[in-house]
Order: C-alpha cells, then sequence, then structure tokens
C-alpha cells in the first residue's frame, strides 16, 4: 500500500471526530501553473485527460484518455508520459467511441476503478461505453496491469432504474452519462471498514448526482451494482452557462465529497470549473470552495496526500484538464492544488 494512502486511513479516525463550536472552513491555496503533457519533450495535443490517480508515492499517476482504452502513466515533477499506455488482455478494445473512460477511483488495498461514460444515442453506442473495471498494477517498478486481477462489473440497468425510481423525466433518462468515480471507505464502530463505490452524472444536467454501491462484501464478477441515490443538488452557472459535474473523489479526512463541475458552450468554449464540498450525510446541497481555470475543462481530480497539523488538515490534490484537444487545439493539462480546512 502506498504512503500517503496509509496515511489517508490513519487519519480516518480523526475524520470521524465531531467538528465541535465550529464551522468547516476549506481554502484552495498553492496552486501550481497548469503543466502540459510531454511526449518525447513534446507537447502531447491527443491525450484528452479524464480520470485520474496517484501511483506509490504519488511521484508518478494513472491518467485515462477518452478517446483510447489504454492508461497513461506520467511523472508529476516533469509531465513526461512514461513508456507506451499501459492496456490488458482482459480491457475492452476500441470500438467507435468506447470505452470511452471517463473515471477513476483507488481504493487502500491498491485497487484501481475505471468508468466508461455509459452514454450513447443508440443502444448499440451506449453498450460500447458501458463499462466498470477493477484491475491492480503488478508489483514491479515499471507499471502494468496484472491481467488476472481485471474484473468488470455492470451498473448500466441501475443508474437507469434508479433516474427512473427519482422520477426524472424519460428524455433526460436517455442524456444519462457518467464523468465521475470515486471510493469512499468509512471505519465502523467495530472497526471494520466499509467500502462504497461512488458514481457521479455529468447528464442529465439539471442537477448533479451522485450514487453509491456497496462493496463492502466484493461482489462476483460480471455482476450488476445496486446503486442508491446518495446526493444530488444544483451547481451554480458559470457565465450563463450549465455546471456539469465532470470529477469527484472521497475525502475521508474531511469527512464528504469533493465535487467538480464544469461549464462549456456549444461552441466548445469553456467558462470554468467549480469545485463542491459534500459533507457525509448531506443529500440536497453542497458548499462551494473555489472557481478556478476558466478557460479550460477539469476532467479528473484525485487525492496526493493529506497532512493534519495543529489547527487544521491539508490535503494536496491533482487536477488534469481534458480541454478537448481534437476540436479546441488546446492541449490537456493537470495542476496541482491545497485543499486547507481550518
Amino acid at each position: 500500500m502506498s504512503r500517503f494512502r496509509v496515511a489517508t486511513l490513519a487519519l480516518i479516525s480523526l475524520a470521524l471526530a465531531p467538528l465541535v463550536g465550529r464551522a468547516q472552513e476549506l481554502t484552495l491555496t498553492q496552486h501550481t501553473l497548469p503543466q502540459p503533457f510531454l511526449q518525447e519533450g513534446v507537447v502531447d495535443g491527443v491525450l484528452e485527460a479524464s480520470g485520474v490517480e496517484p501511483i506509490g508515492d504519488g511521484g508518478r499517476f494513472l491518467v485515462a484518455h477518452d478517446k483510447a482504452p489504454g492508461l497513461y502513466v506520467v511523472e508529476l515533477a516533469s509531465g513526461r508520459v512514461l513508456g507506451s499506455p499501459l492496456g490488458s488482455a482482459r480491457f475492452p478494445v476500441q470500438n467507435g467511441a468506447g470505452p470511452k473512460w471517463e473515471g477513476m477511483a483507488l481504493d487502500s488495498e491498491g485497487v484501481f476503478y475505471i468508468i466508461g461514460a455509459h452514454n450513447g444515442k443508440t443502444d448499440e453506442e451506449r453498450a460500447t461505453k458501458s463499462h466498470l473495471l477493477k484491475f491492480r498494477l503488478k508489483a514491479q517498478d515499471e507499471p502494468a496491469i496484472d491481467d488476472g486481477s481485471v474484473v468488470g462489473y455492470h451498473v448500466a440497468r441501475s443508474i437507469e432504474s434508479a433516474l427512473k425510481a427519482e422520477g426524472v423525466a424519460p428524455e433526460l433518462v436517455a442524456q444519462r452519462k457518467v464523468e465521475g468515480l470515486t471510493i469512499r471507505e468509512r471505519k465502523g464502530a467495530d472497526g471494520s471498514i466499509r467500502r462504497e463505490l461512488l458514481i457521479g452524472l455529468r447528464a442529465p444536467t439539471d442537477r448533479v448526482r451522485v450514487f453509491a454501491a456497496d462493496l463492502s462484501a466484493p461482489p462476483s464478477p460480471d455482476a450488476e451494482l445496486d446503486l442508491k441515490p446518495l446526493f444530488s443538488f444544483e451547481a451554480e452557472r458559470r457565465e450563463g452557462f450549465v455546471s456539469e459535474l465532470t470529477a469527484m473523489e472521497y475525502a475521508p479526512t474531511l469527512k464528504g465529497t469533493l465535487v467538480m463541475t464544469a461549464s462549456e458552450d456549444k461552441n466548445n468554449a469553456f467558462h470554468g470549473n467549480t469545485l463542491y464540498f459534500i459533507a457525509d450525510g448531506v443529500s440536497d446541497h453542497a458548499t462551494k470552495v473555489a472557481v478556478l481555470e476558466p478557460a479550460m475543462k477539469c476532467e479528473g481530480l484525485t487525492i496526493l496526500g493529506t497532512q493534519a497539523e495543529a489547527g487544521g488538515i491539508k490535503v494536496k490534490l491533482l487536477f488534469t484538464f481534458d480541454n478537448d484537444p481534437h476540436a479546441t487545439k488546446i492541449p490537456s493539462r493537470f495542476q496541482t492544488a491545497v485543499l486547507e480546512r481550518r
């Protein structure tokens, strides 16, 4: 298990302690300049960075390309793409626009999860993007996917059923699209860890919606996961345009979920990203933390490390910006920042 994940688990007990006598104040600080991804020293203008998670101690990270099945290994300090994209014989092959990876998650046991967009104008197109996998990396210096660890699950029917149960109009249900994925782990009174997979929808766009599936007892391979509503809220517009969920990450030391929304218009122009925090137990509203990078579109969010100190907690975040370079000619970039609770 990586050092920062160990540290995060060690702080779960602290996170479970109630906040007494003060409101939770979150501030985003220490932004780095957005940095491009580099292929042999040249800016990569093809990669469309979506889901992201750290590898090991966080000096490298794994990032999904939403236009190809392979996953990129990137050096945090330089932005260099290291080696060829990682794949597996048990990963879906490129099929039209699929699998269109949109979210990635990592649990405390070193298991990665990755999900496709689950959208499409036809059933056939939707099927090419309806993938949800978990996998491990081999225990070696050069990252590689352990083929024997790859397991698939299904959520397509559960997403549709959950929206219909909420009373969402059929024309909005048909627009459903996944763009958020994270793991929530919480320690129970008996010391056991309850593990949940949280799935966030970019569409329908009337509200941000997040659902949860219990993974405490590992589901059977190819099982359809049972999704339950976790929270939803109406995100504020940016420059008059709708804000849509594009990334999320559970922060155990903060006792809640970080959600990123992004705004873009029909001409592929971007209008800003908003970071929200939703405390555990809250189901219908969110706290706005920060607005960042108005000229780019954030589609990846993860935690690189957590540090407790007198008077508060610091959480180092990594953002990846997709930016749709195939249309905008703006290359994907990444950025780090520190989220402070005082």
